[in-house]
């Protein structure tokens, strides 16, 4: 971790700027994630458990089109908020091969996320996707507490998602446009249970911690938790929530944690 870079970002955060103990935890959250980071999307799906045959049925035909919506957020200002092509991936290949019946992700900025999970929706031609984002008048492109800054606002929410993707998945997509503390709680109570949850919008750590362990209780025997920009928050609630080391293990930062699957009931 470059010392200078660690500098600017505490600089820009208020977050961290203002909180000493915060930042010697984003200091020390730097450090592991490096250690434990990996280059291959293919070996972090199997590290938890993803068949990765199963995992990139159809996505041939896909490539061309996710690759078109990755690059026209990367041809924008920088500040859309859209994750990484091999993010995306990881994404995709976790949604096709457990084949989820429900999925949320908070965050959408231009929707680059939405449309690998629906994509992978669409290959399985079953589950629905939940995807909670601010309304565009209740944002703006000041700095945010975690130092970010974005101007996906000015296209729209979900701006870049595949005209082939939105329509098809349409009947099966539920964009709730609300403040996410409102708005996750209230899902949550409306479904039985969450297959993949997906964090990436507000990356401060009490935030962060909040949904995960929101949600935990949710999430179905062998579904994921996913969730980008890790922090310090992820590694408290990898401690609260598991002993194995396997949650640390991270592509770019963005990290997942499996719920085990539940025993078969014994017969009798």
């Amino acid at each position: 971790m470059g010392l200078l870079k660690f500098v600017r970002e505490v600089k820009a955060a208020s977050h961290y700027r203002s909180r000493p103990m915060a930042m010697l935890q984003y200091a020390y959250a730097k450090w592991v994630f490096s250690r434990f980071r990996q280059n291959d999307p293919w070996r972090f799906l199997e590290t938890i458990g993803i068949d990765v045959a199963a995992a990139m049925v159809g996505f041939d035909f896909w490539r061309p089109i996710l690759e078109k919506a990755v690059r026209s957020v990367q041809q924008e200002n920088g500040r859309q908020g859209g994750i990484s092509f091999e993010d995306g991936l990881i994404l995709y290949g976790m949604a096709r091969a457990l084949r989820p019946m429900i999925v949320i992700e908070t965050g959408v900025a231009a929707g680059v996320s939405t449309s690998f999970l629906g994509a992978a929706l669409i290959e399985n031609g079953s589950g629905r996707l939940f995807s909670i984002e601010l309304p565009c008048s209740e944002t703006s492109a000041f700095l945010l507490p975690d130092g970010s800054r974005y101007s996906w606002q000015v296209h729209g929410v979900g701006w870049a998602v595949p005209t082939e993707i939105a329509h098809a998945l349409a009947p099966r997509h539920h964009l709730i446009l609300k403040d996410v503390r409102l708005a996750l709680p209230e899902l949550l109570n409306t479904i039985p249970s969450v297959d993949i949850f997906f964090h990436d919008d507000l990356h401060t750590p009490d935030h962060m911690f909040w949904q995960y362990d929101l949600v935990w209780p949710k999430v179905s025997p062998g579904g994921v938790l996913v969730s980008d920009d890790v922090n310090h928050g992820w590694i408290k609630f990898c401690k609260k929530t598991t002993r194995s080391r396997i949650p640390l293990e991270n592509v770019d930062r963005l990290g997942a944690i499996r719920k085990p699957m539940a025993p078969e009931a014994v017969r009798t």
